[in-house]
């Protein structure tokens, strides 16, 4: 439709019309709305391309039950690549001793794009053209002419990743091939190919492409790691195995063999196969786990019989449609007709699935196997704090982890991955999730560590971080942090008062500001970085306040969740800039919040009424305060491991415990309360305690845990409250 031709719009009036959708667009992605942060127009996690190649030993050593594994193999991963933009060839191989018609490669399946059912059901079809040769057909075993194609479509390719995956009952044999010399001896043509073998395997190298053999029977296992050596060294992370060769007695455990070899390779997680017996006309059930991790994957039914029927059951009980959506997941399914099915799934529920199978009274007893594969599609977040340090001092640097759905702080999900840092001056950065300094809270998922900035560094730096390993399509970020000319104007620190909300609930927090600069400012929170789901907001008139000229400022905020924003973990970054120059960031802090559901007081007035719901608030109330009070807490202070007294909590109700470390001349350091701003202080956060130091410093611990303060003083806390009894009124 033209401007003119919208209602209400003259045609000399195009040129205001596109500018206001200019501007109302430039708000919407760019400028920060009320409390909120700058939508940036970001892609989507997404798992990376693959280009496969499965070359596959055609020689007549293979018996018939040999052949049928090799093909359920290499269906196995044709039909279970997850990613739709992958592609995958098979290529037999044998031998071409000159007769007639003989060619040392038979290409079953030219480079497929595995996007659609459809393209999926090609590659099931024709994986089933492999076959053992005869004499007359060549039946030798030529490594050099398999890899050679393999590296012909290879070679150019743009995928992410780049696999060759070689199996083999034999060692190379091109003995009866004059291609390798017409009156050379067949020892001589042997030598002849290996060396065509490096230097196709040194090409490989050079181009990315990774070779992962697999041998059973009778293989020459040096060989065969030679080939694995002799490729591209890539791998999933640090700690996760480069490419290697596996050798196996018999083809009876190729399908599995191959398909680990296959995961490792891809960067792909997946669980062991789960097998079935199935009776002419019985059902059976077996289940699969998929992690919250996983945002793509394949659930592959290897059936041996095309005649057994499949349904596939999500965490919830329903049976998913075969093609179609359901919710945020989407369903693909190949090689229905075949001796192996695949449901290809995006965004799957996580949880345990039942595969469910089904027998008909004229079939045979069989067996049937069920097995999934999977990647996350991850993207990793990660900030420096103080954003703009001055040279000589140390930062903080936090990195975490979010899919397309979520965020990841399950340690059991997150364990085996690599969270890697280079501060860009010092080298690698150690990070840990443990609550200890500098990180803040032990398993939120926010791993953070420490760095110094060069005395004399000028100028900037650039911070990396990394998040890789087995089960995720890894993800690199970078920040370019800008190094002060002298001391900064203004620093803070951002801190909540509990980590738990509900939905449409509110959690308070509190930012200290502390200004060196003269003048009076004005600074102003932003949300950065919301994971996908998040709804949180901080209220408009809640957004900017004003900093005395100097000394620090102490401002309480408060975060609204919206009644839409999904259960779970919710994660976001807390932004404070200079509202004069909004471009300039005085702070920046990740934080993790569970969104849980209500308690049950909050809906007792269905039942009861007004007046239950009104004591249920109540109750709710005072829980929720009393959860809080500091009231109770008693703090002892040791020097050097001697103790230099206590202090107790005000017995008034607070939420805040503020004290001062006094070091008089000639006597010990000793404990005083104080209202000074710049003093220490001490909150509750759900079961733990969080001490906010004069310097800015927040750490979270918990009861009994003794925390340095400055020089060797350090600290513990004890609460007295439980032999309080409480006026908590009940129902």
């Amino acid at each position: 439709m033209r401007c003119s031709e919208i209602s209400g719009i003259r045609p000399g009036g195009k040129t205001a019309l596109l500018l206001a959708v200019v501007v109302v667009l430039w708000t919407w992605l760019v400028v920060p709305s009320v409390g909120a942060s700058a939508r940036i127009l970001e892609p989507e996690p997404a798992v990376g391309s693959a280009d496969i190649v499965l070359l596959v030993d055609e020689s007549s050593s293979l018996s018939t039950d040999d052949v049928r594994r090799e093909r359920e193999a290499a269906a196995v991963i044709a039909l279970g690549e997850f990613a739709p933009a992958s592609r995958v060839a098979v290529v037999g191989f044998g031998s071409d001793n000159g007769a007639s018609g003989q060619s040392a490669v038979d290409v079953v399946c030219p480079p497929t794009i595995v996007a659609t059912a459809q393209e999926r059901q090609v590659l099931s079809d024709c994986i089933g053209r492999l076959r053992g040769r005869t004499a007359a057909e060549g039946d030798g075993t030529d490594h050099y002419a398999a890899l050679s194609q393999a590296m012909s479509y290879l070679s150019g390719s743009a995928a992410d990743q780049k696999m060759i995956f070689l199996l083999t009952d034999g060692r190379l044999d091109v003995g009866d091939s004059e291609a390798y010399g017409s009156t050379s001896s067949a020892e001589e043509r042997n030598k002849v190919a290996l060396e065509k073998v490096d230097e196709t395997l040194a090409a490989a190298r050079a181009k990315g492409v990774t070779v992962w053999p697999l041998g059973f029977g009778t293989v020459d296992r040096a060989q065969l790691d030679r080939f694995a050596a002799g490729g591209h060294q890539g791998s999933c992370g640090r700690g996760v195995a480069k490419p290697t060769a596996t050798v196996i007695e018999g083809s009876g455990d190729v399908v599995w063999a191959l398909l680990q070899a296959y995961r490792l390779g891809r960067c792909a997680g997946g669980g062991e196969p789960r097998e079935v017996t199935l009776d002419p006309g019985a059902t059976a059930e077996t289940t699969v786990d998929i992690p919250l991790i996983a945002t793509d994957g394949s659930i592959v039914v290897v059936k041996q019989d095309p005649r057994l029927a499949v349904e596939y059951v999500d965490p919830d009980g329903r049976a998913v449609p075969k093609n179609g959506t359901v919710d945020d997941s989407t369903f693909q399914v190949s090689g229905e007709n075949g001796a192996v099915e695949a449901l290809r799934v995006v965004n799957p529920k996580p949880g345990p699935w039942t595969v469910r199978l089904k027998s008909f009274p004229n079939l045979p007893r069989t067996t049937a196997t069920a097995v999934v594969t999977w990647q996350g599609a991850v993207r990793a977040v990660l900030t420096v704090d103080p954003p703009s340090p001055t040279a000589g001092q140390e930062v903080a640097i936090a990195l975490a982890l979010r899919t397309r759905t979520r965020p990841i702080t399950d340690p059991a999900a997150l364990s085996g991955l690599d969270f890697a840092v280079d501060s860009g001056f010092a080298g690698p950065v150690t990070l840990t999730d443990d609550g200890r300094a500098p990180d803040t809270a032990a398993g939120d998922g926010i791993h953070t560590g420490r760095a110094t900035v060069p005395a004399d560094a000028k100028g900037d730096f650039e911070v990396t971080g990394t998040v890789s390993g087995v089960g995720i399509a890894s993800d690199t970020r970078s920040v370019r942090v800008p190094i002060a000319t002298g001391p900064p104007e203004l620093s803070a620190t951002t801190s909540l008062d509990d980590t738990e909300a509900a939905p449409g609930a509110a959690i308070d927090g509190v930012v200290e500001v502390a200004n060196t600069s003269g003048r009076a400012r004005r600074v102003r929170l932003q949300l950065a970085d919301i994971a996908p789901g998040t709804l949180v907001s901080v209220p408009g008139d809640a957004t900017t306040f004003d900093v005395p000229p100097a000394g620090r400022e102490s401002r309480p905020f408060r975060l609204d969740f919206a009644d839409a924003t999904p259960l779970g973990v919710n994660s976001f970054t807390l932004v404070l800039v200079d509202d004069e120059v909004p471009e300039v960031v005085i702070h920046r802090r990740q934080f993790t919040v569970d969104v849980v559901r209500p308690t049950p007081y909050a809906r007792i007035g269905v039942v009861g009424g007004g007046v239950l719901v009104a004591v249920a608030a109540l109750v709710a109330f005072v829980v929720w305060r009393r959860r809080r009070d500091v009231r109770g807490l008693v703090l002892h202070l040791t020097d050097r491991g001697r103790p230099r007294g206590d202090l107790a909590a005000p017995e008034m109700p607070a939420r805040r415990f503020r004290f001062a470390v006094e070091d008089h001349p000639g006597g010990p350091a000793r404990l005083e309360h104080t209202d000074a701003a710049d003093a220490y202080s001490l909150t509750r956060v759900g079961g733990a305690l969080r001490l906010h130091h004069p310097t800015g410093e927040v750490r979270d611990f918990l009861l009994g845990d003794r925390v340095a303060l400055a020089g060797e003083l350090s600290l513990a806390v004890v609460d007295e409250r439980a032999a309080v009894v409480d006026d908590v009124p009940t129902l």
